[in-house]
């Protein structure tokens, strides 16, 4: 018994830490994969200032964490659309030579039916049938119920300023993310562990 119970917590512990997002498929360009050596500035596009905020802070945080020189724009880039030429000369200003760009594609709603189920119980000798019937079938049957979800499809992509060369291009999934903090969490990990697994964000140049 004490098998099954230490059985059944790790599998919720395992549940638990699982992540709500995963990558879809990533693009690197074969001739020019590396953003070495250069000051990378993290663009998360979204109205919503706390998104942005957890966002760039997830994956600078991460990218500072492995050795990779990386800014929150939201630092130096106020919100709202800003011509070009102005954020150029600011980007050039703070010596970031490349950028990362994160925006939602899509958001997908969909709803599925998940049928009930049904058991078989020995009866209970000497018990009325409708004390019976009535104390099996709210125990037994489950009628089954109607189950929406919200899927997220964000891309990510990452120029080389220098001649604004696209050098990485991504697109993740997210599903019913339970908050926030969990999914800036999950996307940063993700995100940021494929672009160095794939040399596209290093270290400085030693």
């Amino acid at each position: 018994m004490k098998t099954r119970v230490f059985s059944f917590i790790a599998l919720l512990l395992i549940v638990a830490g699982c992540s709500s997002t995963s990558l879809v498929g990533s693009w690197v360009d074969p001739e020019m994969k590396s953003l070495e050596g250069k000051s990378i500035a993290i663009f998360a596009l979204s109205p919503r200032l706390d998104v942005r905020d957890r966002l760039e802070t997830e994956m600078s945080d991460l990218f500072q964490a492995k050795g990779v020189n990386a800014m929150r724009s939201m630092d130096f880039i106020t919100p709202g659309k800003m011509e070009k030429e102005v954020i150029e000369q600011i980007l050039k200003l703070n010596k970031i030579t490349g950028v990362i760009i994160v925006s939602l594609l899509d958001k997908e709603k969909e709803t599925y039916y998940v049928p009930g189920s049904t058991a078989y119980s020995p009866g209970y000798y000497g018990q009325p049938y409708y004390g019976y019937y009535g104390y099996r079938y709210a125990a037994v049957y489950d009628p089954g119920y109607y189950q929406t979800t919200t899927s997220y499809f964000i891309e990510c992509n990452a120029y080389r300023l220098e001649d604004e060369r696209l050098v990485y291009s991504s697109q993740s999934k997210t599903v019913d993310p339970s908050s926030l903090d969990k999914f800036a969490y999950d996307y940063a990990r993700v995100i940021v562990n494929d672009l160095i697994s794939k040399g596209v964000a290093m270290g400085p140049e030693k």
